[in-house]
């Protein structure tokens, strides 16, 4: 169960082919590539995805917290040093997450090479209303 900052359950975890995620970095930023890949000027990010879009909810911002970076994987070495290593997916590969509440979810793909392998693909998703998905079954 993944919970909010104020411990309500959020979405629950239903399905996982791969089981690698990460929690503990935030979302890309201009000065996530200057820190972690030393890439100085502007740079496609996620954080910036997600505030120009999340905006229209009336998101500010400073809103937006550490993001459950699905797929990536983070490696944390003795010293404390984090390592960002190619994903452990493969192409067909899914998590399945059931809400337990109204949300706005955003999502973006990471435009960082070494988390997404030099791939930059669109992301697949599928949203289904689980009472209407269950009232069709036979």
């Amino acid at each position: 169960v993944l919970y909010s900052n104020r411990s309500r359950p959020m979405l629950t975890i239903v399905a996982d082919d791969v089981g690698r995620h990460d929690f503990l970095l935030t979302p890309c930023s201009r000065e996530t590539f200057e820190i972690l890949y030393k890439n100085s000027g502007p740079h496609p990010s996620c954080f910036e995805n997600l505030w120009r879009n999340l905006g229209e909810f009336g998101i500010a911002p400073d809103a937006i917290p550490t993001t459950f970076n699905i797929f990536m994987n983070v490696e944390i070495a003795r010293a404390g040093a984090l390592t960002i290593l190619p994903p452990l997916s493969k192409a067909g590969e899914s998590i399945t997450l059931r809400a337990e509440t109204d949300l706005i979810v955003g999502l973006t793909a990471c435009s960082a090479e070494m988390s997404n392998n030099g791939s930059f693909k669109p992301i697949g998703y599928e949203i289904s209303d689980a009472q209407e998905s269950s009232a069709r079954a036979p």
